[in-house]
């Protein structure tokens, strides 16, 4: 098995320079409105509102400051990013608020499923006061790595590197079902399942490839978002990863229902507690 020609039906523009997508008058206005406002009911109304009127006079994407970054995000076809252009802070608040405790210098985050970045970029907002720290994104998802390329091509301060591979238990090629409505739900196949959706077939390895790969002696912070196969990312780690590469927070998608495997057991047996419940997913302390 080998990669596949990406679909070529996903909008991308990493061409145009930065600033060719600013928003106008009215949708930058309404987002500087949005953006501040906070996660309680009223306001969640008024920000989805403002959203859709934003959305009537804007292109296809939009070039803004995020995270201290600079960012091109998509208006449409990617859930994530626009929540985050509008109301960052409806975009897993809490979690980032850990993740971005952990900056000193030396740290590590490893950032599994990183769609465009948003997670990257805002653990590269407290990091980069730091010496030495390193992020590693990590996306397999062939034109949304070219997003969060291009992304990164904006922001070269930024210690983020880029690794374009899925992570499972296995190595070698997996097919990856492509979600063309939110492409943030894209996900690996688990052995033998199939699917009506269009796929495409996309590098593979394990978490302690991973690690190995980029000669890591300790993670800080591990984030994994894989949309149901987070069982196959974590458990082989925890089974055989040395105590001193354990990060201090995991952060994963809650997809119990989809679990054939007490992931929350076996993490406690290596030493993690469950440290908090969010809309979507599980923390993990140690």
């Amino acid at each position: 098995m080998s990669p596949e020609p990406p679909p070529n039906n996903i909008v991308i523009d990493d061409a145009s320079p930065f600033g060719r997508y600013a928003p106008p008058s009215l949708p930058a206005l309404i987002i500087s409105m949005t953006r501040p406002l906070g996660t309680q009911w009223l306001a969640k109304r008024m920000i989805f509102l403002l959203r859709r009127l934003a959305l009537i006079g804007m292109d296809k994407c939009a070039d803004t400051v995020l995270f201290g970054a600079r960012l091109r995000l998509y208006t449409s076809g990617n859930v994530s990013e626009k929540r985050a252009l509008f109301s960052p802070k409806l975009f897993d608040n809490e979690e980032r608020i850990a993740l971005n405790k952990l900056a000193a210098a030396e740290a590590v985050f490893i950032d599994i499923g990183a769609n465009v970045g948003l997670y990257s970029f805002s653990v590269a907002e407290s990091f980069k006061h730091f010496k030495g720290t390193k992020i590693i994104a990590v996306e397999a998802h062939p034109q949304i790595a070219r997003r969060l390329k291009y992304n990164c091509s904006l922001n070269p301060e930024l210690n983020i590197q880029i690794d374009e591979v899925g992570i499972s238990d296995a190595e070698g090629f997996m097919p990856m079902a492509l979600d063309m409505k939110n492409i943030g739900q894209t996900r690996l196949l688990k052995h033998g399942e199939e699917t009506a959706s269009q796929t495409v077939n996309v590098p593979v390895m394990s978490l302690m490839g991973l690690i190995a790969k980029h000669q890591l002696t300790h993670i800080d912070g591990l984030k994994i978002d894989v949309e149901g196969h987070e069982e196959a990312v974590i458990l082989p780690f925890l089974e055989t990863a040395p105590d001193e590469l354990l990060p201090k927070i995991i952060i994963i998608e809650d997809n119990r229902r989809q679990w054939l495997s007490d992931v929350i057991a076996a993490a406690a047996k290596r030493g993690f507690t469950l440290s908090q419940k969010t809309r979507l997913n599980l923390i993990f302390s140690r």
